[in-house]
């Protein structure tokens, strides 16, 4: 019976003699490969290398979904210096930030100034006396409220404004 660091030893014997095996079968391989590129006047393109079309169009398979991009930083730390996106979950920094415009870069934060005063004004005489509803009528969102309960109930998917409430 053979014992553990015996096999060990054989194991590792057998690892070399594979890798000796398949460097001589790589020069082989290698040179096959060279002689059908150059019989064929294949590019690393056509073969999808180096992230470019290969031939007919087609991107390479694993070139589907989506791509991540760095977007363009809207807020800045000015402590660090680190930025963000204003995209996604905000860096501690500035999540407990009550206003995040302090935060702005630059030309981000031209429109919200612009912004914060255009909701100063007053509202007009017009706009701020609305009639009031008549007693017992129902508006829009409460018929909407209701049919949407209504069809929670029963089980059935209602679809209103692209999101779908069971």
């Amino acid at each position: 019976m053979k014992t553990y660091q015996a096999v060990r030893a054989e194991i590792a014997k057998l690892e070399k003699q594979a890798e000796d095996l398949r460097r001589q079968e790589l020069k082989t391989v290698i040179a096959q490969v060279r002689q059908v590129i150059a019989d064929y006047g294949l590019t690393a393109a056509d073969l999808g290398l180096g992230g470019a079309r290969a031939v007919g169009g087609r991107k390479r398979a694993g070139s589907a979904g989506r791509r991540a991009s760095a977007g363009v930083a809207k807020y800045r730390d000015p402590k660090t210096g680190q930025t963000w996106t204003g995209h996604g979950r905000p860096p501690a920094w500035i999540a407990a930030a009550k206003d995040r415009n302090a935060f702005l870069i630059g030309a981000a934060a031209a429109p919200a100034k612009a912004a914060k005063k255009a909701k100063a004004k007053p509202v007009k005489a017009a706009k701020a006396a609305k009639p009031a509803a008549k007693p017992g009528a129902k508006t829009r969102s409460a018929a909407r409220a209701k049919k949407a309960r209504a069809a929670t109930k029963s089980g059935a998917v209602q679809i209103e404004s692209g999101v779908a409430a069971q």
